[in-house]
């Protein structure tokens, strides 16, 4: 098993949890990157292998996508390392 765990680090398999599992589900609340909610999640957005590649939501009156590697698990859910500002260009 610690063959494994090493040989996946050395691969460097460390994108973010979310990437690697389904662990977003719609309606769920995100965040901003200062612990603003932004939004919940309207769609799951998966790539053909069931990788989660980015979510859907609804900010300021227009749906954007919010790519699958600037979301991680913070301490008040789901939140990207996006910021507002950031957003606003989506």
């Amino acid at each position: 098993m610690k063959t494994i765990i090493i040989a996946l680090a050395t691969l460097g398999l460390t994108a973010p949890a979310l990437a690697q599992a389904s662990a977003v589900e719609r309606n769920e609340a995100i965040y901003s990157a200062d612990g603003t909610k932004i939004g919940k999640v309207d769609r799951v957005l998966t790539a053909s292998d069931g990788t989660v590649t980015g979510v859907r939501i609804i900010y300021r009156g227009k749906f954007i996508i919010i790519p699958a590697t600037t979301l991680n698990v913070g301490e008040k859910g789901i939140a990207t390392s996006l910021s507002n500002a950031e957003l606003k260009k989506l």
